[in-house]
């Protein structure tokens, strides 16, 4: 709390310097109050009725604006970076990984979710819906957008889900379109309109963008090392793999996942996903994978699972109040 009023104080005396006026600096002080841990520039225009999540270390700067509807949802990761001007919401759920940025005067609108360790460049559109030209041609476009809203059914296809895996580098102006799916590790080239799936490790550009390189062969192997760092590519999503957090938990013997993440290893010949891996000290959390649900103590150990769908990753989710589990090894069998 000390340490929460430090802040607030240093926030009122810095909007004096910069000689805003008195309503600017009421607002930075409801800011304060209302999301203690957040930096949001007090220019910061914001309307919250639904749910909004965030991590430490995130900052919102200078004339964003943020609405979220009653019934959506913003989550914000830790160490993440909204740039100058920025617009989020109004509905839907969008979701932003761990120490991921986005630059100045980006719009997300709709159902977005973004991975961690992305960076979206300046003037990145991501909508997940679109307005409707061709299902009444004869009518104004405008009164076909609020016929389909008047629909129960068309309503709920409306928005797409727009997916940006991690480690991704989206260049200015560049458009993602609804429903596209960008796999990790890809580059969009600025000026791009992504409307088709990329997958994982792609370079696109374009009008349409299409892929004009890969930046590594992506090729699952069947078995994944966290000692390995040429494997840190298939230790899919949720993994804290960047060098200040490796750093950090050199000790753990594996890679750390807080809550969901996805591994991806070559199980086209195989019938079960095996895996490595313990919980922090003293804790038992459950791990899910599909309909199952394993027990994990905090001793090494192999727990193995049905394999779903093959050609993608598989995906887990850590259930319980825990700090996250330690994996060190991934194979199929």
């Amino acid at each position: 709390m000390m340490r929460n009023r430090a802040g607030l104080t240093r926030g009122i005396l810095h909007a004096g310097r910069l000689g805003l006026s008195r309503s600017v600096v009421l607002r930075h002080i409801r800011n304060c109050l209302r999301f203690p841990g957040l930096t949001m520039d007090p220019s910061t225009n914001h309307s919250i009725e639904g749910d909004l999540e965030y991590g430490i270390g995130t900052a919102i700067s200078a004339g964003c604006n943020i609405i979220i509807l009653h019934g959506a949802t913003l989550r914000l990761g830790r160490g993440c970076y909204i740039g100058r001007s920025v617009e989020l919401g109004p509905s839907g759920r969008i979701e932003i990984g761990d120490n991921t940025s986005i630059q100045d005067r980006s719009i997300l609108v709709g159902d977005v979710s973004i991975g961690r360790y992305c960076m979206l460049s300046l003037n990145v559109l991501m909508t997940s819906g679109v307005h409707y030209y061709d299902r009444w041609p004869h009518l104004l476009i405008r009164d076909q957008d609020k016929m389909v809203f008047d629909d129960p059914v068309l309503r709920a296809k409306h928005s797409q889900m727009i997916t940006v895996g991690e480690d991704c580098w989206i260049g200015m102006n560049a458009v993602i379109m609804p429903g596209v799916t960008i796999g990790r590790g890809c580059v969009i080239g600025a000026n791009a309109v992504v409307t088709s799936d990329l997958p994982p490790y792609s370079v696109a550009t374009g009008v349409p963008a299409k892929v004009i390189k890969r930046r590594l062969n992506f090729s699952p192997p069947k078995r994944i090392d966290w000692i390995d760092e040429t494997q840190y590519p298939y230790f899919y999503a949720g993994f804290e793999l960047s060098r200040a957090e490796r750093e950090s938990n050199r000790g753990m013997g594996g890679h750390v996942a807080r809550n969901r993440f996805a591994v991806w290893v070559d199980g086209e010949q195989a019938r079960e996903i095996c895996l490595t891996l313990r919980a922090f000290d003293g804790e038992t959390p459950v791990l899910e994978h599909g309909a199952a649900c394993v027990q994990i103590s905090d001793k090494w150990q192999e727990c193995r699972f049905s394999i779903g769908a093959r050609g993608m990753p598989a995906n887990f989710s850590i259930g319980g109040n825990c700090q996250g589990i330690v994996v060190s090894g991934v194979w199929a069998l």
